[in-house]
């Protein structure tokens, strides 16, 4: 990897992060200078992200100035870090006065505005392991209670959300969002809905849905696409409908031998 990015530029981006949100900070006894203080370990996460970024990415040019200046996918990495640190800080204190209130909705406010510069959108919840990759980014969505393990890679309009839209707060009970095992790769166009589990070592191919448990070591792809085109009444021959059915087979360890569809 060339170059480097001292730790000092990292802790002055995360004040700078931190800065539309202030009065928050404040309300927590906070400043954006002691804030970054009690994230100790977020520079150096955010060191061992633009490894990978550097060193997974050809187009990164093994060079971690160049990533950490130019791509926003990673930015909206970093701004999560920051975002998560600050929401873990609110769940630890005693919400007197509405101080944990206070941490959590600054750190969403943090995610909305990555979300709005960056096309990536992660809640501040959402635990995601070290040595991550979003590549590309745009439309990537990573919900409330997710939770993504180490040396994952993830390109872009990935959805990792809820299988169902729900109607009243009383249905909001048990596991919402995806586990995402270690060395997992996601391909775009993905879609993983619902409480399932995705084991280690798996590769998720381009417009995949998934709904089911996938076990550690599978790889799921896209095995057939039929496109079925046909004349809408009273329309002129040139403009057309187009119906698509998707299957998805989940392969072994070896790629080739079949297994039960996603």
């Amino acid at each position: 990897m060339k170059g480097t990015v001292p730790i000092r530029r990292i802790q002055a981006d995360m004040r700078t992060i931190l800065q539309p949100v202030s009065k928050g900070l404040a309300r927590a006894g906070l400043t954006p200078a002691r804030a970054v203080e009690l994230m100790p370990g977020v520079p150096l996460t955010v060191l061992e992200d633009l490894y990978a970024l550097t060193t997974r990415d050809p187009a990164a040019r093994s060079s971690a100035v160049y990533a950490y200046e130019s791509y926003l996918s990673f930015r909206a990495l970093v701004a999560h870090r920051v975002a998560h640190e600050l929401h873990r800080l609110g769940a630890g204190m005693p919400d007197r006065q509405g101080v944990g209130h206070s941490l959590a909705t600054a750190a969403r406010c943090i995610a909305e505005a990555a979300k709005v510069e960056t096309g990536v959108e992660i809640h501040p919840a959402a635990m995601i392991g070290s040595r991550m990759v979003i590549d590309h980014g745009y439309g990537t969505v990573i919900g409330e209670q997710v939770r993504v393990g180490a040396d994952c890679y993830l390109l872009q309009n990935v959805v990792l959300g809820a299988r169902a839209i729900r109607s009243t707060p009383d249905q909001w009970t048990g596991r919402r969002h995806p586990r995402i095992g270690n060395r997992v790769e996601i391909a775009g166009n993905v879609a993983v809905f619902g409480p399932v589990t995705i084991g280690d070592d798996c590769r998720i191919e381009a417009g995949a849905r998934i709904v089911e448990d996938v076990p550690a070591g599978s790889k799921v792809r896209v095995v057939s696409v039929v496109q079925v085109t046909t004349r809408r009444s009273g329309i002129q021959p040139e403009s057309e409908a187009c119906a698509h059915e998707a299957g998805h087979v989940m392969l072994g360890a070896n790629g080739d031998t079949p297994g039960r569809a996603v």
